[in-house]
């Protein structure tokens, strides 16, 4: 058992540690010992067996071109995960013919750890929800590059994977951008919003924005965040006067005009919190059509990126339902908007 009180020399910090770990654990005991979850329904991760190729060259402005030529980052071939219920070639069909979504999706990590690859950890959690609740039909996972992966992995090597997938969902597969959900978490969605961001701002102008974006607990102001060595190596030769940058920073900039339908969903006691409601500000006055939720109930040490844990989905369920819920509704109206 836990103790009953925090040793009364504990100081604060840690005093507001050990009681939310106590919540969370009579949580767990309440909700879990009385029952379990529900087994979810059967629903197929295929690691792709192909690589999609590099983004052509000809559909990269100069501006980014000089960028990966000053990081000196070179963009290949990429992989990533297929999630989909039963058929997926008929999910695809469905798309193409303007019904169901086809989800892009952006794993968090803060660019130092996670893989779509691997389809067990906390991470898949997401693009199982996705597909599971049937805000998308089926879904591709982006194994992008991390900056401790080697050499000359920084910016803006991300954003041109993420190119070359969203330009292999269009070009390759043959899905109209209307059906199109970009999603990312935490990192993830720092990443979908620098690409949201060239997809408008870019001088080739050859790939239409997705119906829609889902932001979980973006991580959008990295201009208080350069003592991180992370940040540091996803900045590569770039000086630290740098991270205001819109691509490095974007709750600090107004959208490019056009910026799609947009859902940023966070937990309230998150530390995240004020950069967020800065963004969906930003957003909001830009122009864009922004649709803001956040998760109240669930405590600091867990509100950031909660769909992430199952713990959290067992000790606090009707935040993680209604998160789901609230998703699913907002697809819907895209689709019949």
């Amino acid at each position: 058992m836990l103790p009953l009180r925090p040793d009364e020399n504990c100081n604060d910090a840690r005093a507001t540690l050990m009681s939310t770990v106590r919540q969370l654990f009579n949580r767990l005991r309440k909700h879990v010992m009385k029952t379990r979850p529900k087994a979810r329904p059967l629903l197929t991760a295929e690691p792709s067996q192909t690589t999609i190729p590099a983004i052509p060259d000809d559909l990269v402005d100069e501006e980014l071109k000089q960028w990966a030529r000053e990081a000196e980052v070179d963009v290949g071939p990429v992989e990533g995960v297929w999630w989909y219920h039963g058929d997926r070639e008929e999910a695809l069909r469905a798309a193409q013919e303007g019904r169901g979504f086809v989800g892009l999706q952006l794993h968090g990590g803060g660019y130092v750890i996670g893989s779509a690859k691997d389809v067990l950890s906390g991470g898949s959690r997401i693009p199982r929800g996705v597909v599971e609740h049937g805000i998308c039909s089926c879904l591709f996972a982006l194994e992008y590059s991390l900056v401790n992966d080697g050499e000359n992995c920084s910016f803006p090597l991300q954003i041109l994977q993420a190119l070359s997938a969203y330009h292999h969902l269009m070009h390759t597969l043959n899905i109209p951008p209307r059906q199109i959900l970009l999603i990312g978490d935490s990192a993830g969605a720092h990443l979908a919003l620098a690409l949201q961001r060239y997809l408008l701002q870019g001088d080739v102008n050859a790939m239409p924005s997705p119906r829609g974006i889902i932001l979980l607990s973006p991580w959008c102001d990295l201009s208080v965040e350069a003592h991180i060595p992370h940040v540091q190596r996803l900045l590569g030769p770039l000086a630290q006067d740098q991270l205001p940058n819109p691509y490095f920073s974007p709750a600090l900039h107004a959208p490019p005009a056009n910026w799609p339908p947009t859902l940023v969903y966070y937990g309230a006691s998150e530390r995240f919190k004020t950069s967020i409601t800065t963004l969906s500000s930003r957003l909001s006055e830009g122009g864009a059509r922004v649709t803001t939720f956040t998760a109240e109930t669930i405590p600091e040490h867990f509100a950031h990126d909660f769909l992430l844990f199952v713990s959290v989905e067992w000790a606090w369920p009707e935040e993680v339902r209604k998160c789901w819920t609230k998703m699913k509704a907002w697809a819907d109206g895209l689709e019949t908007a």
